[in-house]
């Protein structure tokens, strides 16, 4: 099987795909329905604006190769991501103009030639019929190149569909400009009127529309193309004797040496060891801002070295550092379609059945009423033209392309297209306190003992069945103890604490309140009351099934926390705090926030079970956490958002996850879903409204198959202007 990139289970395996060649979304359509029936593919999703596929199959009936082998017969070109060869926007664009320049060139010949015949340039009798049947030939030859050469890409379409046993939306402009090129050539033969200028106008202007949708595709994925290319292919390792040498990217592997320039991109997650610096990180973590870097700062694979040089040790491979995260994360969205995606080309496929009866109702009606096969067939032919459905095709996935490279661009990783939608009818955002709301670099201001034990010595107990959490609480004790002493038999559990046995065999329990084996002793509690009054987190210490004291943090709320629960609420949305803190410092968080509702003493499952409740009361929310003990909560909730460090990028809990600690970017989502979801609408009204005015218009004869092309071909481009406007307005302010 091809050595593609494949998510395995037992049964089956995903390979990410990208394709070139689709010129509408019934393409697209048809490719995952036709990949779908292949033996051993279980689903298949093909987006169209972006090019991407994903297809889960079973790896003992079927390969990627026969995937794509199965796609190309289907006349388009496939790959699995991560091959050599990548997708060229830039000669997809080319392709497209040089079929319209050709179109156009050769039509124009075409109008000379019906306008000469317009205006008798060439005599009257039988001369000039002689002249008028030599003209019909030219003008035969001169539609020839216009519609097989200018014309293939929506030709190509409809063959493809023919040989899938669909229709698509180039079906309809193949069936009308073929019925009425055939029908010009047997009126040449046999001295009638043709319509070839109407062939070549109808391919002129679809091409025109098609070019136009080009260029919006290439913009709308400008932001993703430029994330995924980020990793450099070359990198500078530092030999043994000292020396240095270029080697592949893809061949570092932790603890490596390397070089990384002024002006070059770092090829690995690595720390530096050497040297000062500054990193642009911007298309990474979305801060535009250039990070100072120096030894023991952390540089990240695919950032621009802006000032340096600098020497690093690598700390991971390239396939397991932050950037191939975010790229999986990517390339897993793109391939999946929205619920309004899948709702529009549902409906775009059955448009173009009902769009094949009308036109044939149109000829029929036309041919009882007039008698005139070529007036039947001209009515027909801008049937077809004018309601085939690319607008309604295009009206969700480039809103939803811009929308998702815009997220992209600003440090936001859609997990879940669907999120996109969720988003903007959230009617509660719900936040956990340590690692979400606040820096998560938690300092231990103290410990506090019963009269006779040593304080010293509680902490690094504790600190010793904690070395090995991955809690910011956890981390944070274990670096308050210069050295503390391995433990044996640790165990955790979640959202409550850990327990272990000390080298001496004293059973150290750490954690809640509720997790200490015993009642607290009154004069603690008070004490840590006092604590938790002054918004410190309070952990509590039992040795050998006692309760021995307990541990003091404070963490610092984040930057910009204040102010980006404020704008939530001024957007309407009930802001909420759900901490496995006590009641106290809850409430002291609580209050520095502003936030009216909030609940304490709360287990993983606890927050889960209120957001449940909330959900039974007709509320839809958001949970924001740092997924460390917040993954039934995120998934729970309606919309489940992970900050970035909590926990791995690609976790199956949340459907956005930020790239930074920037709690800003929350609102700023919400406020680009709601653009999206508007846009998003606005495409899909104009386009039901458009084939519901011009249909009936074309089967009355009113607009001509050239009108109709043009009409067509200006929907699809509305379309797409009113999509690219997101680019705009999805900027964070």
């Amino acid at each position: 099987m091809n050595g593609a990139p494949a998510a395995a289970t037992r049964h089956s395996a995903t390979a990410y795909l990208t394709l070139d060649g689709l010129t509408c979304p019934s393409c697209a359509e048809i490719v995952a329905r036709t990949v779908q029936r292949h033996k051993g593919v279980k689903s298949s999703d093909i987006n169209f604006a972006l090019g991407k596929g994903r297809v889960v199959y079973d790896p003992s009936l079927t390969s990627t190769d026969e995937i794509v082998h199965l796609i190309e017969r289907q006349g388009y070109k496939a790959r699995v991501v991560g091959d050599s060869e990548r997708s060229d926007d830039t000669r997809a664009e080319e392709q497209t103009l040089i079929q319209l320049l050709v179109a156009l060139a050769f039509g124009m010949q075409v109008d000379m030639f019906y306008m000469s015949q317009l205006y008798g340039l060439y005599g009257s009798g039988q001369a000039a019929s002689a002249q008028a049947h030599t003209i019909g030939l030219f003008v035969w030859a001169a539609a020839t190149p216009v519609l097989f050469f200018g014309g293939q890409s929506f030709l190509r379409g409809a063959w493809s569909g023919v040989r899938s046993k669909t229709a698509n939306m180039d079906t309809l402009v193949a069936l009308g400009t073929l019925s009425a090129y055939f029908y010009s050539i047997f009126a040449v033969l046999t001295g009638r009127p043709a319509y070839f200028d109407s062939v070549t106008m109808v391919t002129v202007f679809i091409m025109a529309g098609r070019y136009l949708e080009v260029i919006g595709g290439v913009r709308a994925r400008k932001d993703v193309r430029a994330l995924l290319e980020l990793q450099p292919d070359r990198a500078w390792k530092v030999d043994a004797d000292g020396g240095i040498s270029e080697v592949r990217a893809v061949d570092l592997v932790a603890g490596d040496r390397i070089v990384v320039k002024q002006g070059d991109r770092v090829p690995a997650d690595s720390t530096i060891s050497d040297g000062t610096g500054a990193a642009n990180e911007s298309l990474l973590t979305g801060e535009s801002a250039l990070s100072p870097k120096r030894v023991g700062d952390r540089v990240w694979s695919g950032t621009l070295l802006v000032d340096g040089p600098v020497t690093a040790t690598v700390d991971v491979p390239v396939a397991k550092s932050r950037l191939a995260s975010i790229r999986a994360l990517v390339e897993k969205t793109l391939s999946q379609q929205a619920p309004v995606q899948r709702l529009a080309d549902t409906a775009s496929a059955y448009l173009t059945f009902g769009v094949l009866a009308v036109a044939t109702l149109t000829f029929a009606g036309w041919w009882l009423a007039r008698g005139d096969a070529a007036a039947a067939l001209i009515a027909a032919v801008a049937v077809l033209v004018v309601a085939c459905p690319c607008a309604l095709g295009l009206a969700t996935p480039l809103a939803i392309s811009v929308s998702l490279g815009r997220a992209t661009r600003a440090g936001i990783l859609v997990r879940v297209p669907a999120a996109l939608e969720t988003a903007a009818i959230i009617d509660d955002v719900a936040f956990d306190k340590t690692g979400t709301l606040t820096a998560g670099h938690l300092l231990v201001t103290g410990t506090t003992v019963l009269e006779g034990l040593d304080a010293g010595e509680i902490a690094c107990l504790a600190a010793g069945v904690e070395q090995y959490s991955e809690h910011p609480l956890g981390r944070a004790i274990a670096g308050a103890c210069a050295s503390p002493a391995p433990a044996d038999g640790v165990t955790a559990t979640r959202g409550a604490g850990v327990e272990g046995r000390s080298v001496d065999g004293r059973v150290v329990r750490v954690g809640s309140e509720p997790f200490m084996p015993v009642p607290v002793p009154a004069a603690l509690a008070a004490l840590a009351n006092e604590r938790a009054a002054m918004a410190e987190s309070v952990v509590w210490v039992a040795v050998d099934g006692d309760v021995a004291g307990f541990i003091s943090l404070r963490d610092e709320l984040l930057p910009g926390a204040v102010a980006a629960l404020a704008e939530l609420r001024e957007m309407g949305r009930t802001t909420l705090l759900l901490s496995g803190d006590s009641e106290s410092t809850t409430q002291a968080v609580a209050g520095s926030l502003g936030v009216a509702e909030h609940r304490s003493r709360l287990s993983p499952e606890a927050k889960a079970a209120f957001i449940s409740q909330r959900q039974a009361g007709g509320r839809r929310l958001a949970m924001v956490g740092d997924g460390v003990n917040d993954a039934p909560a995120l998934a729970q909730a309606d919309l489940g958002i992970t900050v970035w460090g909590g926990s791995d990028v690609a976790g199956e809990t949340s459907d956005v996850v930020l790239a930074r600690p920037d709690l800003d970017l929350v609102p700023w989502f919400l406020r680009m879903s709601a653009a999206t979801r508007r846009v998003t609408r606005q495409n899909l009204g104009w386009a039901f409204t458009y084939n519901v005015v011009a249909i009936p218009l074309a089967v009355f004869g009113v607009i001509s198959p050239a009108v109709a092309a043009a009409a067509m071909a200006g929907s699809s481009v509305l379309v797409v202007g009113n999509s690219l406007r997101l680019m705009r307005l999805a900027r964070r302010p």
